[in-house]
């Protein structure tokens, strides 16, 4: 048992890194969002918490805006053997009063992965708004689609993405907008990230990555405008023949659960519809 009179909380520093990688590599509670790189690119900006008896840290919060001021539950580690109730009552209203403090305000997302951190978001009034399904295409059944013969698709270059992170603010709602620098770190991360150009300027482009378990196509996005022209049809045979092409003969791809576009995309090529289901919780702030 631990006395909370014991426990101190303050913003994680460079200092904390090494501490922060062995919380989060122990056998710890562990829930962090599904985005590029890691949470602790995310020490130095606030709020990034950490929950300590004397040196040791015990627990971890980190729900920074980033740059475009889209806030996300980057982080939530509770060392082995303390409460994660405990955790998140002390540090989720820190957190929350950083935040409000700041201006920052408007809403904190959190795609939850594992129910005991749905419970936790449900109680502290984060209301479920999304739903997030996974499909998975697997080669032995897949189906190629009739292709638009003019479009061609090409590998993107660091100097496409400013106008990739144009087409990413026309193509999303705000929740799944992605940061220009989220979109530098995919950039660098992708096993894939291709273009189809079209009128003298990227219209579409998809990024993705692989592991030993398949491929997974992270994102995938067209210019509203030239949608139903083959774009993105174009963009994921490309992807699957590559994929085909280094012997990954199993892809997966998340979207939510009511994109019906995005559905019938995955469809048309064979990916089935698994039963997972994965809610998004979003908190508003009052006012």
């Amino acid at each position: 048992m631990f006395d909370i009179s014991e426990l101190t909380i303050r913003p994680a520093g460079e200092a904390d890194r090494e501490a922060l990688t062995k919380l989060i590599q122990r056998k710890s509670f562990i829930h962090r969002h599904l985005g590029w790189g890691t949470p602790l690119d995310w020490i130095g900006c606030q709020p990034f918490l950490v929950l300590e008896k004397k040196t040791e840290i015990l627990a971890a919060l980190a729900c920074p805006p980033d740059e475009d001021g889209i806030t996300w539950l980057q982080l939530f580690a509770a060392a082995p053997g303390f409460s994660i109730h405990k955790a998140w009552k002390e540090l989720w209203p820190q957190a929350e009063r950083i935040l409000g403090d700041s201006g920052a305000g408007g809403t904190v997302n959190s795609l939850v992965v594992r129910p005991e951190m749905d419970r936790l978001l449900d109680k502290s009034h984060f209301l479920e708004i999304y739903q997030v399904v996974v499909l998975i295409w697997e080669n032995t059944r897949a189906i190629w689609p009739h292709l638009n013969d003019q479009l061609r698709v090409r590998r993107m270059t660091k100097a496409d993405l400013s106008r990739v992170y144009q087409i990413d603010q026309l193509a999303f709602e705000l929740i799944w907008r992605n940061s220009l620098s989220q979109l530098g770190v995919a950039y660098q991360e992708a096993y894939s990230a291709t273009i189809v150009e079209l009128d003298g300027s990227v219209q579409g482009y998809q990024i993705s990555t692989y592991n030993p378990q398949g491929g997974h196509l992270a994102r995938l996005a067209v210019n509203p405008t030239y949608q139903s022209r083959g774009i993105g049809t174009a963009l994921l045979a490309d992807l699957l023949g590559r994929f085909q092409d280094r012997g990954i003969l199993e892809v997966t791809v998340n979207t939510q659960s009511e994109n019906q576009a995005s559905l019938d995309l995955y469809q048309k090529f064979g990916f089935n519809l698994l039963d997972d289901r994965y809610p998004v919780r979003q908190y508003t702030f009052p006012g």
